[in-house]
């Protein structure tokens, strides 16, 4: 027992010295991305938001029902759980509808579950005025962002994972310890993935109505499977998101209008109605 107990020491102090170099190698040791990028930089002091009037896809003198506005070729935000509108409300989520019937899910808001990197966040005062192709490429660089930061995140994690895995069943260590190598390389290997369009779908039940596509995202949680079977492991996995259709009145912020639905708003113009559910 004393042997088998020195050969699992070794293993954790292998694959941590592994898990640190790949990561190192991988993102380029340079950390936190705790200011990404891209069109999210029009908020800089002193330049003027308001001076370029973000995006508006709707502006209608006659309510808007939920079959429409979602297929017209427009810009939303995941509105999430927060009651308030507000500039420092977060953004985790933006979807771009192509009026054919596809939308486009990009994510905007990562936390890591290390502490010790940055996390990406994303703002509605980072939205005001831009145009929709500046939503657009914010909504992209975001995403990259988000996928990097979840690597790096994740290589760190996983190598913890093996190495507790390997000190807790010191009999199968050395094992363990090549798997968690193995897994090591293939996640540093992993290239970011722009997301693709997927349809999506109006439903009702007898109390809400609900809109509803897929999302592919990054996963965090492959790592056990992998340690049992490496032949059935993936980085990326394709979850179907419900977004409630409860219209809600319009949020003024400081040059962008907001209204839609309480998961779900877009950028309108002064005249805008609103929005109605599902056509009956």
């Amino acid at each position: 027992m004393m042997q088998k107990h020195a050969v699992g020491k070794r293993a954790v102090a292998a694959l941590l010295a592994v898990g640190l170099a790949v990561s190192m190698g991988a993102c380029g040791g340079n950390g936190a991305q705790d200011q990404p990028s891209g069109a999210g930089s029009a908020s800089t002091a002193g330049e003027s938001r308001v001076s370029k009037a973000t995006a508006a896809f709707f502006d209608s003198k006659t309510e808007i029902p939920a079959e429409q506005a979602f297929g017209t070729k427009s810009v939303w935000f995941d509105k999430g759980s927060e009651e308030d509108l507000s500039e420092d409300a977060t953004v985790d989520y933006i979807y771009v509808f192509d009026g054919s019937g596809g939308v486009t899910a990009y994510q905007t808001g990562y936390a890591p579950t290390d502490t010790g990197i940055g996390p990406v966040t994303t703002t509605y005062g980072d939205l005001l005025g831009l145009s929709e192709d500046e939503l657009i490429q914010l909504a992209k660089d975001r995403d990259k962002d988000c996928f990097d930061n979840a690597r790096e995140n994740y290589l760190s994690t996983s190598a913890k994972f093996f190495a507790d895995k390997a000190e807790q069943d010191t009999s199968k260590a050395e094992e363990i310890t090549k798997k968690g190598e193995e897994f090591q390389k293939t996640l540093s290997k992993t290239e970011y993935e722009e997301p693709a369009a997927k349809p999506f779908y109006l439903k009702t039940n007898s109390s809400e109505e609900m809109l509803s596509f897929q999302i592919r995202r990054f996963n965090e949680q492959y790592a056990d499977y992998y340690l049992k079977d490496s032949s059935n492991a993936g980085t990326f996995e394709t979850v179907n998101k419900d977004l409630e259709l409860k219209p809600i009145d319009a949020v003024q912020l400081d040059g962008m209008r907001l209204q839609g639905y309480s998961r779900i708003v877009t950028s309108v113009g002064p005249n805008n109605k609103g929005f109605t559910g599902m056509e009956q």
